[in-house]
């Protein structure tokens, strides 16, 4: 078999919103609003300087089906780059671009297929001017989609390589990131279609589900929120005359999100904690040398606590720190400043003392036994406060809640000793 390279990448999310990052600065919004098409650029880039036969996209190339104009055009252009390098294209449609939506206006170049909504299509998989195999795929309809694609795949016999292009869900642990389930299968499915390498999209964080066969998710090329934490790029796939596939990871993104712990142990004043943070964004931007959007967690005991509390004091050191980088051609900006810090104070035996602290945090400890965030639902659903909240109420997370349990343990706890208690 004639050996052969492709680029496997999905989730481009063209265009998408930032939702953490806006109005810090100028070159912060610059550098956002242009995030998701440097990734592409990136993408594109190394498809043409790796001379690669194929590049393949596993759904949702734009952000919503209301895609903008803007979008459309920048991904045409691209296309046509890579029409240029006689790079083919294989792409899918994915829930939140689904076929129903695209605009025909317009006109790809002829080096890309696209894959019906109707069926699995395959397409030849041709290399240095030789048919070696098919590329089999088929895109979302209508978003969401309920039905199990993944049997609907079936390679042929005659294929020397085949490659499945496919936008879903598979299995439970690639559901874990809270994404709306599409396509949903099972990795017996995918097994069962013999095909030699699965080219998946949707869940945004890249991950090998199987060697036997390649189960692959690129995850997407720019994270897009606090929570799509570290590196973002696609696979650069080796193919060798014996069907032998290997993926290498390529990190695109152009802006990183990251997250960083600060311990307060040891720290008495105010200048030494905006020191230690000062090192901490030199050391990432040594390291990763791009752009970054940094979230900080304040962490440990000690007597810079009660400041760390106060969320006043918190926006003028997030604001001091983001003033800093308003300057660095590179930036580590961070955006928001979280507290996790606790008093001095041994939580263990005040749980064995017979007093007003005590009783609390045993209390507590009643309440939060067993799922915490079911019981602390259950009190909020019986408060008729809560039905204000209305569409609100949806954004009281699991993470969030959880949180909110802890501060009540220690700032209860605080608040019953006294103001001045640090013992």
């Amino acid at each position: 078999m004639q050996p052969f390279r492709f680029i496997h990448c999905g989730d481009l999310h063209l265009g998408a919103p930032f939702q953490y990052a806006t109005g810090i600065s100028r070159a912060v919004d610059r550098a956002v609003s242009e995030a998701t098409y440097v990734a592409f650029d990136t993408i594109i880039d190394t498809a043409i300087d790796e001379h690669v036969h194929a590049v393949v996209i596993a759904g949702d190339i734009y952000n919503s089906e209301d895609h903008n104009l803007e979008a459309q055009v920048r991904f045409v252009r691209a296309m046509y780059r890579l029409a240029e390098h006689r790079i083919a294209v294989y792409m899918v449609q994915g829930n939140h671009d689904p076929a129903e939506s695209w605009k025909a206006q317009l006109q790809m170049p002829d080096n890309v297929h696209v894959f019906s909504s109707e069926q699995v299509q395959r397409f030849p998989l041709i290399v240095n001017n030789i048919e070696i195999g098919g590329v089999y795929g088929i895109s979302c309809g209508h978003g969401n989609e309920s039905d199990n694609y993944a049997r609907q795949y079936r390679a042929f016999e005659r294929d020397e390589f085949s490659l499945a292009v496919m936008h879903g869900t598979v299995g439970s642990s690639a559901g874990s990131e809270n994404h709306n389930v599409t396509g949903p299968c099972s990795l017996t499915d995918l097994a069962e279609a013999a095909m030699d390498y699965w080219a998946l999209g949707h869940i945004h964080k890249s991950q090998v589900l199987s060697e036997e066969p390649l189960v692959v998710y690129s995850g997407n090329p720019q994270g897009l929120h606090r929570k799509e934490i570290g590196p973002k790029g696609c696979y650069l796939v080796s193919v060798s005359h014996n069907g032998h596939c290997e993926p290498r990871f390529i990190e695109t993104s152009a802006i990183r999100f990251e997250e960083i712990k600060i311990d307060i142990a040891g720290m008495k004043t105010e200048a030494e904690f905006l020191e230690i943070l000062r090192h901490k964004k030199e050391n990432l931007r040594k390291q990763y040398k791009k752009n970054i959007l940094l979230s900080i967690v304040l962490v440990g005991t000690g007597p810079l606590h009660r400041l760390c509390t106060q969320e006043g004091v918190r926006k003028l050191w997030l604001q001091e720190s983001q003033s800093e980088e308003k300057s660095k051609s590179i930036f580590v900006m961070p955006y928001r400043m979280m507290c996790n810090t606790r008093p001095s104070i041994n939580l263990a035996e005040r749980r064995l003392l017979s007093d007003v602290v005590g009783d609390y945090l045993r209390a507590y400890d009643g309440m939060v036994d067993g799922n915490a965030v079911q019981t602390v639902r259950q009190i909020l659903a019986e408060r008729p406060e809560f039905k204000r909240l209305g569409v609100y109420a949806d954004l009281l997370s699991d993470e969030l809640l959880l949180r909110a349990l802890k501060r009540c343990e220690i700032e209860g706890v605080t608040v019953l000793m006294g103001a001045n208690d640090e013992h």
